[in-house]
This record gives structure tokens, sequence and C-alpha cells, in this order.
């Protein structure tokens, strides 16, 4: 029988993710007509680069540890984190439905009636194919945006209450009991209209939590918290219903702080989003990112993170000849990066930060379980003897290697250590069917995944496959040029 203390680890094992992020259901890995899978792809992971590492506990990873983890000061523990993941989280999604049929106004289906709803639904079965997908984006775009329209419309609920409680004749009120609470009996009394009248219920506790709780975040809309606002979510609102007013900090100052360090982040990742789901697979909006411009020099033909194509048309056919010599046990399906949303593709999150004034660092705004996909390693698949101890990555087949040289892309930015030195991160090789039932081919992609526990901010740093590679990273005028084979002539 196992002992007391092997089960407790496996127990942790199951539950290190949820304890440190909230992940919605949807992890699976999804194939190109929408169909999830059972069987992901086979992973071969690329010689010299680190596969294993011991995993830490993960209480002891959310602890705010100032000392081992750069897990930012104004996030006071593991919750704090958790909520700042959620709106993130909230932000990726929202953007993504928006863009899926476009930011715009729109007069479309409006309705309280039910019987307008059944004809609505009747009239889209009708429409042909088209028709009906934008119908249906259309309907799932505005129902994302009046769901976060009707949350953010909370922040406004105090101002008028406060027009109510002008109105009220302080004669009318009953003398006030109890300890004083910071709110009149005219406020009270118009938070108790307010809520009857908008159809809340106003049972004593759930008047004082809501009058509280309204007063908070329009003071906090005043101070000028706004995307956390506009991202909120059910976590933040429970931490701050729970707030504790002696707190050393009051809780205005916190979410303001919060506002600050993440706003920029919120907001690259609304452009990030947008421009992904309207045609942006390479990714090209992080080259917009003034600090990144500023720092990283590389042409936009030069720059892909959505797949690993063939170098050289040859080495395509070579390759396409010799296809039935690669056992189809290695094959999965290539990964589907929109599905942001939650489980272990954490790639909506990697993001480029300043190192220094000079250099950038890989790193994500959320924190990273062991086994994330974090995105792909840009480059190029070669089938040739010509390898390269430079920008080479080998692969599972003979003469079969990445060719990072000529096309570069946001993790490959990322930290470098010498050969079989510490890591957080290794690149694994992917097989997977391409092309169409009648010429079927096999294609590669070479992703990047997490090997340990990584915090919001930390840098991913993976191993040299060679120690040529590790000098090629070492030097701030190759990162200067994104590692791309013209900085070392």
């Amino acid at each position: 029988m196992a002992s007391t203390e092997e089960k407790r680890k496996k127990k942790r094992k199951r539950s290190d993710r949820s304890e440190l992020m909230d992940q919605p259901p949807g992890a699976s890995v999804v194939g190109g007509n929408g169909t999830a899978k059972d069987k992901a792809p086979e992973k071969s992971i690329s010689p010299g680069v680190q596969t294993t590492s011991e995993v830490e506990d993960p209480e002891s990873l959310c602890a705010p540890n100032r000392r081992n983890s750069s897990l930012p000061l104004y996030l006071d523990s593991a919750y704090e984190m958790k909520i700042m993941t959620t709106i993130l989280t909230q932000c990726v999604k929202f953007n993504s439905d928006i863009a899926q049929y476009g930011q715009r106004d729109c007069m479309a289906l409006a309705t309280t009636r039910l019987e307008r709803m059944r004809e609505h639904v009747k009239d889209v079965s009708q429409y042909n194919y088209e028709q009906a997908i934008h119908a249906i984006r259309r309907d799932t775009a505005l129902t994302a945006g009046k769901a976060i329209q009707t949350r953010y419309n909370e922040t406004i609920f105090w101002p008028i209450i406060l027009k109510c409680a002008a109105l009220i004749d302080p004669a009318t009120l009953p003398p006030a009991k109890g300890p004083a609470d910071g709110f009149t009996m005219a406020e009270k009394a118009a938070t108790k209209k307010f809520m009857e009248d908008t159809g809340y219920s106003v049972g004593a506790e759930n008047q004082r939590q809501c009058r509280i709780f309204w007063k908070n975040i329009y003071d906090m809309r005043e101070a000028g918290v706004d995307k956390i606002l506009f991202y909120r979510t059910k976590e933040f609102d429970n931490f701050c219903r729970g707030y504790c007013k002696t707190s050393e900090t009051p809780l205005l100052d916190k979410v303001l702080r919060w506002e600050n360090e993440y706003r920029s982040h919120i907001e690259q990742l609304e452009v990030r989003i947008t421009k992904l789901k309207t045609g942006d697979s390479k990714c090209l909006s992080y080259l917009s990112n003034h600090q990144v411009l500023e720092r990283l020099k590389v042409p936009e033909p030069s720059w892909n993170n959505a797949s690993n194509e063939w170098a050289v048309n040859a080495e395509e056919i070579f390759r396409q000849r010799s296809s039935k010599s690669i056992s189809t046990d290695i094959l999965g399906i290539p990964h589907d990066e929109s599905g942001y949303e939650g489980g272990s593709d954490k790639s909506a999150f990697i993001t480029l930060l300043p190192k220094d004034d000079e250099t950038l660092f890989v790193s994500s705004i959320v924190p990273i379980c062991e086994g994330d996909f974090l995105g792909m390693f840009a480059g190029t698949i070669r089938l040739s003897e010509d390898f390269s101890v430079t920008h080479g990555i080998s692969g599972p087949a003979e003469n079969l290697w990445l060719d990072y040289s000529q096309v570069t892309g946001v993790l490959n930015q990322m930290q470098v250590s010498e050969p079989g030195g510490n890591a957080n991160v290794c690149l694994f090789w992917e097989a997977f069917h391409g092309g169409n039932a009648t010429e079927p081919c096999i294609s590669w992609r070479v992703s990047v995944k997490a090997t340990k526990h990584i915090m919001p901010f930390d840098p991913i740093v993976r191993a040299a496959a060679q120690q040529e590679q590790y000098h090629l990273h070492s030097s701030p005028g190759n990162a200067k040029r994104g590692f791309l084979e013209s900085a070392t002539n």
C-alpha cells in the first residue's frame, strides 16, 4: 500500500493546476474541423534541450516570497494572482468573441419577447451556410458585449443612488441606529429604493453589501481604474466584498496599483487577440509595441509565429517521397492556437518585456504550469546534412532539423542557458497530417512546453542545443536582430 506521504504528493500533483489559476473547461486539442481529439501529438524532445525538472510545491510557488519569485509586490497572495489571471482570461475571451464578428454597432435582435426569440431562431435555421455563420457570430459577439456592458454599468450605480438620496426629505427618515458605517440614512434609503426599482433582492445584508460594493467600484472608476473594472470577474467581486476595512492597504489603493501595473499588458492583449482573430496569424502585432521596436529590429517577412514551413521546395518533395518511412505512431494533429480561454494553452499571455535599455526577455503575464503550451518556436524545417550549430535544433529523424537563421518569432527571443543548464521550458517536435485526404503529407511543428511552474513575469529560459548556440544568444547585438543569421555576418 502507498504511504500517506505518497498519496499526498499524488493529490497535490493533480490539483496544482487549479491552485495556480482558474482553468475553465475546454483544454483538449482541437482539430481543423473543430472536433476534439483524444490523442494529442506525440512529442519528440530535441537533443540538448532540458526535458525534466523537479516540480516544486505549487503552494510554495504561489506564496509571495520576494527572494526567489518575481511575483509582483502589488500581488500579496496566490488568491490575488488568481484574480488577475481571471481578468486577463476574460479579456482574451471577450476580445476573441468580438473579433469574430468585428467591432461595430448593430441593430440586431434585442428583445425580451419569448415568441420573437423563437422566430429569430427559426429565421436563422432557414439561412444558407454563410448567412447562418454570420448571424451566429453576430449574436455571440453582441451577447459578449452586452454582458460586459451590463457589468460595467454597475460602476455608475452609486452616483445614481446619490441622486435619489438628494430627493429624500430627511424628516421622513428614521434615526440612525448602531455604529456609524460611513453612509447616511438617506443613502441607505436610496439604495433600497434603487434595488427595488431595478429588481435586486432587498434583504438587509444584501443591501449592505451592494451599498459598499457599488460605492467601492465607483470610487475605483473615479480614481482611474478602467481595464480591471471593464473585464472584472466574480473572483474580483468576491475579493472586493470580502476585503477587510482594517487592512494596512486600502482596497482602492490596492486595485489602483493593479490597474497601473497591468493596464499596458491588457491593452497589448486586446490588440494581439483582435489582430490574431482578424488574420494576423504570424503575430506581427508584437512588433508594433514601442518597447519592442526600440530593442528589436526584425523585418516583417522574417517574423513568423504561425507555422514551421519547409525551407526549400526540394526538401519538401524529398520529405513527401519519404513520408511512408515515418511511423504513424508519432502522428498527431496541429494545435489549435485559438483555444486561449483556459486549459494548457498559454500562448496568448506570452509577452516581450524590456530586460534593460537594449534587450528584451520573454515572459508570461499569467502563471504557467508544467506541460503548458507556450507557442511556436519559429524557424524553417530542413531535411539535410547541412546542420547549423548556431541556429539548428535537431529533430527526431535523421537529418531533420529546425533552422531559425532566416525566420524568428516571439519565443525565439527567450533567454538561453548553456547546454544542460537551468531551464524552465523545452522544445518538442510534433508530427501531424497535413494536406488533404487525397494527397496526405506530413508536417512538423516545434512547440515550446513548460517543464516546471513559472510565475508571472519570470523569464522563460531554454537550454541551448549546442555551445555555439549559447554563444550566439549571449550577444546583445545578435539579440537586437532577433538572432537571425545576418546578425553573425
